[in-house]
């Protein structure tokens, strides 16, 4: 179906949701975004969209009335749960169709209840504590049950920083509530294995997998490790296949999950896949990029059509071409910015003329102030590489870390962390 001059709403204005934005206008769609923010450098999709309006996503009402006034033809959202949320519940009184339609986000927006459906389903999870439990086995994790971007998230090692942390992650939940974990630092600690799943028409297709390259810069305070980057395909990729993959898909169906994007977080413990957070939603580190690259599935693309179509693509070419075993290398570098105030930027346009750098989304300007040591939402930038030569690769990673420069007022360099590209021999 032509989906030429079609009206899509989309919720949020942010530097991620510009992703949305340009694969909606590769095919053809009219865009129009909606976030509260009036100053618009704070809401940098507003610049690229077809139209912006300064209306909360959450503002039901309102977002009605626009979609109306303007003969919307469908909606969207992505890279938060409460986004999806809101998108849910203005699909519903709109009559469009939404990837969520049937599923039950009730379970898979709660980490807490995820949990559980996991081990029902017989798939590994983490120990789980209560806050007035007296064996809590040290160090644990203290998370928000229903928030995403590991805002709120606190690595503890005692009952005084259990406490602390456990009081912020209420604070930072929606609904107020918090789950206690056991740390799982994994088979191997500097791994984080990635898996993503493409589910169309009640079929759930494993389309790509990565390994997040996991810091620990040192700085304490309940900090917790941070990704320097991606890379691509997981080495846990065929393991995962062979043991789990079948019960993950019998998972997504039991939750109801009929078309949309899914991706789990997780780490490996007794060589297996330990989900720690689901998503039922796009992905803010634009993973897509090489899916589409290499296979040629743009699953931001599959969701507009959805959103506007109500089908995803044909169930027969989905199946076909969405293949996990990238005949190729991704690697996405993740530059992590440190406290400061960006004085001085060079270095990012002259990298995107390198051969493998397929792809470069900066998310900072100058001017922009970083208040912590290290934080997952102080992401100054990503690159995204890819190439049949790991050697390319690791030439281009060096020339990257040399080349791009980030200074404070005194001159300072503000970037920190390195991926070692000597482990992609």
């Amino acid at each position: 179906m032509d989906l030429k001059g079609k009206k899509l709403l989309i919720l949020g204005a942010t530097t991620v949701e510009i992703e949305i934005i340009n694969e909606a206008k590769k095919l053809g769609v009219y865009t129009i975004v909606t976030d509260n923010h009036t100053d618009w450098s704070l809401a940098p999709a507003k610049y690229v969209a077809d139209e912006a309006y300064d209306l909360s996503w959450s503002d039901m009402d309102a977002l009605e009335r626009l979609c109306k006034e303007r003969n919307v033809d469908g909606c969207l959202a992505g890279y938060s749960e409460r986004r999806v949320e809101c998108l849910t519940e203005l699909c519903k009184r709109m009559g469009f169709y939404c990837y969520t339609e049937g599923a039950d986000l009730g379970t898979i927006f709660s980490k807490d209840k995820f949990r559980e459906a996991c081990i029902n389903a017989g798939i590994p999870a983490t120990a789980a504590y209560d806050i007035l439990d007296e064996n809590i086995r040290f160090p644990v994790i203290v998370k928000p049950v229903d928030n995403a971007g590991s805002r709120g998230v606190s690595v503890c090692k005692d009952r005084e920083e259990l406490k602390k942390a456990y009081e912020t992650a209420c604070k930072t939940s929606i609904s107020g509530r918090a789950i206690i974990e056991e740390f799982l630092d994994g088979d191997d600690p500097r791994y984080e294995p990635v898996f993503f799943y493409t589910i169309h028409n009640d079929t759930a297709t494993l389309s790509n997998s990565l390994d997040r390259i996991m810091v620990d810069f040192g700085f304490g305070e309940g900090i917790i490790k941070q990704a320097v980057g991606n890379v691509y395909p997981s080495r846990y990729l065929e393991s995962f296949i062979e043991k789990q993959d079948a019960q993950y898909r019998e998972l997504f169906r039991s939750l109801g999950m009929k078309n949309g994007y899914a991706l789990m977080q997780g780490k490996m413990k007794n060589g297996n896949f330990v989900t720690v957070d689901l998503g039922y939603r796009l992905e803010g580190s634009l993973s897509f990029h090489y899916s589409d690259f290499i296979n040629g599935m743009n699953v931001i693309q599959m969701m507009i059509r959805h959103t506007l179509t109500g089908t995803m693509g044909d169930d027969s070419i989905i199946n076909e071409k969405d293949d996990p075993r990238f005949d190729k290398t991704g690697v996405t570098l993740t530059l992590l910015a440190t406290k400061g105030t960006i004085a001085s930027i060079s270095g990012l346009d002259e990298i995107k003329n390198e051969k493998c750098v397929i792809y470069v989304c900066p998310k900072m300007k100058v001017g922009t102030v970083c208040k912590l040591p290290a934080d997952y939402s102080q992401v100054f930038a990503r690159i995204y590489l890819c190439s049949d030569s790991k050697q390319e690769l690791r030439d281009t990673i060096d020339k990257i870390y040399s080349t791009v420069k980030v200074l404070d007022e005194d001159g300072n360099n503000m970037l920190i962390g390195r991926y070692d590209a000597d482990e992609l021999k």
